[in-house]
């Protein structure tokens, strides 16, 4: 990696610019360089595999959901894939899996789900026995939540002092 790529992968990792409207604006700032600049080497790195994706972490207590909640539900292997689409699909649904059954805990589809409420996380889950075509399901309901972290790529503090 050359300098200045690492520079711009720094800077969009940069926290402070995680919650802007216009982050590669924020990045552009941040280095000198021109929004054009950073938008095409961000191409270009996507393009070569340097740069898998952009993405979003949203912690769901700080954005209102209250009642978090794995389910594992036991669907019948010929709907599971359009089953899970369907659930994929509700907006209070954060992740959904296909797994396989495993002996002892027969579940085959898994989704996050988050509500306001202990009552509103029960009408969802009532809601996704309906898209599920199954009401064989197990809640593993989130007591804690742990902080989340994201990888950091190039940091500053292993940089060799005369580099």
């Amino acid at each position: 990696m050359e300098k200045r790529d690492i520079e711009l992968v720094r800077a969009l990792q940069n926290e402070e610019i995680f919650l802007t409207e216009r982050p590669f604006h924020e990045a552009a700032s941040l280095l000198g360089w021109t929004v054009k600049e950073v938008l095409e080497r961000v191409r270009a790195l996507k393009e070569e595999g340097v740069i898998r994706r952009f993405g979003a972490a949203l912690t769901p207590r700080n954005a209102g959901f209250k009642s978090n909640s794995m389910i594992a539900w036991d669907v019948v292997d010929t709907r599971a894939e359009e089953a899970g689409s369907l659930m994929s699909e509700h907006p209070r649904v954060s992740h959904c899996y296909i797994r396989p059954r495993f002996e002892g805990f027969p579940f085959n589809i898994y989704t996050m789900v988050h509500g306001s409420s202990p009552v509103d996380l029960a009408r969802i889950i009532d809601e996704l026995s309906v898209l599920a075509v199954s009401s064989s399901y197990r809640a593993l309901h989130s007591l804690k939540e742990f902080k989340k972290s994201s990888p950091v790529y190039y940091p500053k503090a292993l940089e060799p002092e005369n580099a």
